[in-house]
């Protein structure tokens, strides 16, 4: 971003420090009263907003963010990627046609010798058996039935998508409570289950059970802050609803690129150099399953670097679309008049970022979680073998954690990216900073909007399927034909489950970059939003008390941020 798009009142350029002082929204510590030291329980006091002060050797401090110049920002990230994107592309176009007409010739023949053998075997008197059991399997689904499904599926899962966030935006507060309750339910229902059948894993369920219970009760009074903020990121989203064309764009992006990465795949692995001549060759690895067996050493190279890359792309898409939302959020928090219409400035300003200045500090943070992904994959498919030792499977369990970790992390991170254009060490900073501040009220918040985004995409999937259900039984050929009644279910469910699921990541991106635009400034959604503003100060009163900053609660020798 040059100079001139510097648009976010009361945050600072560089070029604006003499002129404008950057003065930090809250530190973490004012004072620490004596009477602390006492071991009683103290009680919150409110966090000033201008100093910084030492505890155990530690200055903690929270800055408001700054808007930086253009300039292209971990940038060997995005090369890489952008080059190594190119190299699968090429290997798609020149190794994919000729693999896989030899693959097709060779179906053909073993087709041909499948025919010869069945002639043979007809000749025994078999030819009659054969062919009622063809007709047993049935034809396939007609042109006119996909249709039905696909195109109702189509339009209902949209539609109902619209109709959840405007049913959320009302029952904000009713819904993330049923969601709350209903996960108790499900654990409590399946401690029951397996009780009589495993009761292992039935008392395993109900410590869940009772922990979710616990839970709930003691988030009580942070629902309505998580509702306010909720509200507030279905509000940006029907404002920008060119969000929705970003996100439907990037998941067709990622379909070709699935498309090119299989003829890429399949192609190169064809070639001689990436075989052993002595062994198998690497479609018959692939389905024996045993590592290091027909693949030669470059061929066990290549194949893992095309792993690296599915998981690496996947990553970087969806992360695009999460910078690109937080982008269009600040826009709006910050200068609503830019962020206000279904195609704005915002919109486009904020993807261009995402995909050019900002692209190496995603592909950065993404890398990190590909490998981890492919590391724990790989875990998990050595887990078949039955010589592998119980190291393996917590070496996977370990791997997973801190994926989850990771990702997590990632996803605050992005959000500093797209606000201020960050690099992905400094954004993770920031992170850290968010959470030494406002860590509980944050995760709360975070957790429970998550929550019910989940059942509300498990559900429109669900009735999507209905809708599409029901369209097929006006197929008058497949009245008779229940088999297809379930492909038409399915069908619906899996398209409703994937476009809910893009519109429930756009609103969960937007709550989570509003969550940090008001830890960092509450005062400019006053200016520009005051009616929301009044609900989220009210709730976030409700939760915290009439405090402008975290609460700092004090825990034996040391300080713990609520």
């Amino acid at each position: 971003m040059g100079a001139s798009e510097y648009k976010y009142a009361g945050v600072s350029s560089p070029e604006a420090e003499d002129s404008v002082p950057v003065v930090p929204v809250a530190t973490a510590v004012e004072s620490f009263a004596s009477e602390y030291r006492g071991g009683d329980l103290p009680t919150a006091s409110k966090v000033g907003t201008h100093h910084n002060q030492e505890e155990d050797g530690i200055t903690i401090t929270w800055e408001k963010g700054e808007v930086q110049p253009s300039a292209y920002r971990d940038k060997w990230f995005a090369v890489v990627f952008v080059t190594h994107f190119f190299a699968v592309m090429g290997s798609a176009v020149a190794f994919g046609p000729a693999a896989w007409n030899k693959i097709a010739s060779s179906d053909v023949e073993s087709d041909g010798y499948a025919a010869d053998e069945g002639d043979d075997y007809d000749s025994w008197g078999s030819t009659s058996e054969s062919s009622t059991t063809s007709d047993s399997q049935g034809a396939l689904p007609s042109k006119e039935f996909w249709f039905a499904v696909v195109a109702t599926s189509l339009i209902a899962a949209p539609a109902l998508s619209f109709l959840a966030l405007t049913i959320m935006n009302r029952n904000a507060i009713g819904l993330i409570k049923c969601s709350l309750w209903f996960s108790v339910v499900l654990c409590g229902l399946a401690a029951l289950f397996f009780m009589a059948a495993a009761p292992l894993a039935g008392i395993v369920y109900g410590i869940f059970a009772v922990c979710l219970i616990w839970y709930a009760r003691s988030v009580q009074s942070r629902i309505p802050y998580a509702a306010s903020n909720l509200k507030c990121g279905i509000t940006v989203l029907k404002t920008n609803l060119g969000l929705g064309l970003v996100a439907v764009g990037s998941m067709v992006g990622l379909l070709v690129y699935c498309f090119g990465w299989v003829w890429a795949f399949v192609g190169t692995m064809q070639l001689d150099a990436m075989n052993d001549s002595t062994g198998a060759s690497w479609s018959e690895y692939s389905e024996n399953g045993s590592s290091d067996q027909g693949l030669s050493p470059l061929g066990g190279v290549v194949a893992f670097l095309f792993i690296l890359s599915f998981y690496w792309t996947h990553q970087v898409f969806k992360n695009i679309v999460r910078a690109t939302v937080s982008g269009v959020v600040g826009t709006w928090w910050f200068s609503p008049s830019e962020a206000s219409s279904f195609c704005s400035k915002a919109v486009g300003h904020s993807l261009i970022r995402s995909t050019t200045y900002s692209l190496g500090s995603i592909c950065f943070g993404s890398l990190i979680v590909a490998i981890l992904q492919m590391l724990r994959n790989s875990l998990r498919r050595a887990q078949t073998d039955r010589n592998a030792g119980i190291l393996r499977c917590i070496a996977m369990c370990i791997l997973a954690y801190i994926e989850r970790i990771v990702e997590y992390f990632n996803k605050w991170a992005y959000i500093y990216v797209g606000l201020y254009g960050y690099s992905y060490i400094e954004a993770g900073k920031r992170v850290i900073n968010l959470f030494k501040t406002r860590g509980w009220q944050t995760i709360i918040a975070d957790n429970l909007v998550n929550r019910l985004l989940g059942i509300m995409s498990l559900t429109i999937g669900l009735l999507t399927g209905i809708c599409s259900l029901s369209a097929s039984f006006f197929i008058e050929e497949f009245e008779s034909k229940q088999g297809y009644m379930g492909i038409g279910f399915f069908v619906g469910f899996l398209v409703g489950l994937i476009l809910s699921g893009i519109f429930m990541g756009l609103v969960s991106s937007s709550v989570d970059t509003i969550i940090v635009c008001y830890a960092e400034s509450p005062k400019e959604l006053e200016d520009s939003h005051p009616a929301i503003a009044q609900e989220m100060s009210r709730t976030w009163s409700e939760a915290w008390g009439d405090l402008c900053g975290p609460v700092i609660i004090g825990l034996g020798g040391g300080l713990g941020i609520v």
